[in-house]
């Protein structure tokens, strides 16, 4: 996880790379032949998987691992369509709806910088059902069950937590209900994760617990406060918009982690930046402010800062 800072070029060692089919699969017929998609046809209808023409080819479980699990399907370069178009010629049964959903998300609970063009094709990926098991609520029903065990989670294995909160926050940037609103269920959610991050014995106020309230922040996780300051920033307004009270909350808890002496340099640093965000209402910082986060980040990864 340490070697995935804003500074150290994250998520940019493939976009240089010439893909022609989606991760590792060989593309089975040429570009001229390509089913296209639509535009703005991804959440009309679900896909009609018992109406496929004989002559399209079928993919096996094996084909779609290896395109979900290679990493440069989630390249930018790489068209979420095309992924689309082999999702479609994958899906069958309603375990292949399960299988799909679960293989693209463990795929991006792997490393951080595969949540947003993950999020990308769960997006593009909502019209698919089969029968009664849609893929946005096998989806779902996975973010659930790791958020239920979110705190065991952080202990045991903090790199897949982190991934869990760039990938929960991602799907709510970019995913839509059929309405076109916001997931506002991934709210609470949300702010419980960045709150945990800031203090490990981080409590809801509905919830019952016998652990201590108190803030822990000798403990915070420096690469987890780096993903929270990264991650929070661009839905930083959005989740605002659904959550006033408890973004808050949030900010007095970060401006207390801040001021706490205990705090590790690269903790407040990445801290520093959300409070900058908030103060001037979420928007983009400009080129200097950008600049300056970026050297202040590799100077204290280097131990060039103090």
């Amino acid at each position: 996880m340490a070697g995935r800072g804003r500074a150290r070029g994250r998520s940019r060692g493939l976009v240089d790379q010439e893909i022609t089919s989606p991760g590792g699969l060989a593309s089975r017929h040429s570009d001229g032949d390509a089913e296209e998609v639509p535009n703005g046809q991804f959440h009309s209808e679900p896909l009609d998987v018992k109406n496929s023409t004989p002559d399209q080819p079928t993919l096996s479980l094996n084909d779609m691992k290896s395109i979900l699990e290679d990493s440069r399907t989630y390249s930018d370069q790489n068209d979420v369509k095309r992924v689309l178009l082999c999702a479609k010629n994958f899906v069958r049964t309603e375990e292949d709806v399960r299988l799909l959903a679960l293989i693209i998300y463990n795929k991006c609970l792997e490393d951080c910088s595969l949540a947003k063009r993950g999020s990308e094709m769960c997006d593009i990926m909502s019209c698919i059902e089969v029968g009664n098991i849609k893929f946005r609520n096998c989806l779902l029903n996975l973010v659930q069950a790791d958020y239920k065990a979110r705190k065991e989670i952080a202990v045991q294995n903090p790199q897949r937590f982190t991934c869990f909160l760039a990938f929960l926050c991602n799907i709510f940037g970019i995913m839509r209900t059929a309405t076109d609103e916001v997931f506002k269920p991934l709210v609470n959610p949300i702010f419980d994760c960045f709150n945990l991050i800031l203090n490990p014995n981080y409590v809801r106020e509905d919830e019952e617990s016998v652990e201590p309230r108190v803030a822990d922040v000798e403990n915070v996780n420096e690469d987890a406060c780096e993903v929270f300051s990264q991650e929070l920033q661009p839905i930083g307004k959005l989740l605002e918009e659904n959550g006033e009270e408890q973004m808050q909350q949030l900010i007095d808890n970060i401006r207390t982690c801040i001021i706490n002496s205990k705090s590790l340099p690269r903790v407040r640093c990445s801290l520093l930046e959300v409070i900058e965000a908030y103060a001037r209402g979420w928007e983009p910082a400009n080129n200097e402010t950008t600049r300056f986060y970026c050297d202040m980040s590799v100077g204290l990864i280097s131990g060039l800062v103090l």
